[in-house]
Order: structure tokens, then sequence, then C-alpha cells
């Protein structure tokens, strides 16, 4: 009797220990049984929620293209044919609202991916969201870095992670915590210009212009673009008038406002370049 007990707790204890897999190794499960075999990841390495293969290579190019500065009307396109494919996973209903200009009606999207995420298999797509609606629609930042905290520990090499981490830290105004996020992110990959741009941006917050116009110069030779991104175009402008390039400044802007109607009439844009024609304006007139 006790040598088939004690048989049966050796089968009940291997048991226990097989079924405890860790939230990382499921989701790897998961992506190895649904996604491509070829799945080219652009090294993000977050796991994507979704038993349509397609869906996964969709999402990674849609990340990609965020973080790459890819083209608009392509992530567009890509963003339509994940929902048509899998109008249920979270995250394609919050990065198909990237190019969506009113704010409320993209809050109303991340609602609903955060709605969504709630009948999520996998937790990491749980926290994201959470960590997404927290910061986005809450406003709750450090709800929101608790939870993006939970995914980077999931996924320590995951730039995209990482990133998003920075992005909670910048929102509640700890720049040196933010900037040590971006920096990560440009470590696990090089010439990720989103990484560039808000070390540059966290820089500019600190009053540290010189480095700021440093780091904006290697997010766009790393690929980062006005024409694709009104907020980066916006935000290099006020980052050379900062420097006193007040000619370059004028100049990129005229070129800036014939890339569409939202760069057009841009307040921010016009502000600076009336700030930026104000200052040479009067450098010209004391040398006269």
């Amino acid at each position: 009797m006790f040598k088939h007990l004690s048989i049966l707790l050796i089968i009940v204890s291997l048991s226990s220990c097989q079924a405890q897999k860790t939230d990382r190794e499921i989701e790897d499960e998961f992506v190895k049984k649904y996604a491509p075999a070829d799945l080219n990841t652009h090294g993000f390495t977050l796991a994507v929620d979704s038993k349509v293969p397609e869906v996964h290579q969709l999402f990674n190019d849609l990340e990609a293209n965020f973080y790459f500065y890819g083209d608009k009307e392509e992530f567009e396109k890509k963003a339509a044919k994940i929902r048509e494919l899998d109008p249920n996973y979270p995250s394609g209903v919050l990065m198909s609202g990237f190019y969506v200009q009113d704010p409320e009606e993209y809050k109303k999207m991340v609602t609903k991916a955060y709605h969504l995420s709630r009948k999520s298999t996998m937790k990491s797509e749980r926290d994201i969201m959470q960590a997404e609606y927290s910061l986005l629609v809450e406003e709750d930042y450090l709800k929101a870095q608790k939870y993006f905290q939970k995914v980077v520990n999931m996924y320590p090499k995951s730039a995209a992670a990482i990133w998003s981490l920075g992005m909670a830290y910048y929102y509640n105004d700890e720049y040196d915590k933010a900037l040590e996020c971006y920096k990560k992110s440009t470590e696990l990959i090089p010439n990720l210009p989103k990484g560039y741009e808000f070390m540059s941006v966290m820089y500019y917050q600190k009053k540290q212009y010189k480095k700021a116009l440093e780091y904006l110069e290697l997010a766009k030779k790393y690929g980062a673009n006005t024409k694709n991104d009104i907020y980066f175009a916006e935000y290099e402008h006020i980052a050379y008038y900062k420097n006193g390039l007040y000619e370059k400044t004028m100049k990129s802007i005229e070129k800036a406002q014939t890339y569409g109607p939202y760069f057009k009439n841009s307040e921010s844009l016009k502000k600076t370049y009336q700030a930026a024609k104000a200052k040479l304006d009067s450098i010209q007139l004391s040398n006269q």
C-alpha cells in the first residue's frame, strides 16, 4: 500500500512540476504553435496573441513600421488587414489607431483594445493593454509603469516593451528613468530611430539642448523623418529653434507644410516658424 502511495505521489509531483510553466514559456509555446516558421520579428520579441499565422507577421511589420518610420499608407493597409483577419486581437486594434488625429477617437480605440484584452489568453497582452489604458485614458502613470514593468520582466530583451516603459516614465516627468529606458532600447536595437528620438526629447526636457540636437540627428540618421510623423516634425523644429538654427527651422517647416493638411494646419509649426522668423529678423536688423 505504502509503495503504491509513494509511486502515486511521485507521479503527482512530476505532473505538478511539468504543469508549472512560466508565463513566458506558455507564450513562447503559443507563438511557436501559431506563428509562421519564417516569422521576421525585426528584432522585437513580444508575443502576438492570435491564432491566425498571417497576423503574427503583419503585427511585427507594424511594430517595425512604427519604430522605424515606415510608410503611412502601408501601415494603415496592414493594420486594416489585421483587423479583417482577427478583429478581436487587442494590439491590432490599438496599433490601427496610430494615425488617428482626434484624441477622443483615439481614446475610444484604446478603450476597445483594453476591453478585448480582458479575454486574451496571454498575460503580456493583458498587461500591455492595461498599461496603455492607464497611460492614455486614465492618465494613471504609476499604474502604467507597474504594468509595463511586468511585460519587461517577461521580455527583458524586448526593445518595444522597454521603450513603452520609458513612455510611462516620461508622462510622469521622470525624465532620467525614461532616458535609461530609451537608451536601453537602442542598445538592444542599435539603429532604432524612435529610441534616439525620445532620448533627444528627454535631453530637451532637461534643457540640454545641444544634447537634444545630437540625438535628434542620430534619430534622423537611422530613419526618423517628418513626412511620416507630424509629432516628430513639430519636435524637430522646436529643437532646431532652441539651438539657434533659425533659418534652418524656417526652411524645414516650409518643406514640412507641403506634406499635407495636418502639417499645413499645425499650430505648433506655425508658432515655431513665426518665432524663428522674428529672431532672424532681429539678428539681421542688429547687423545692419
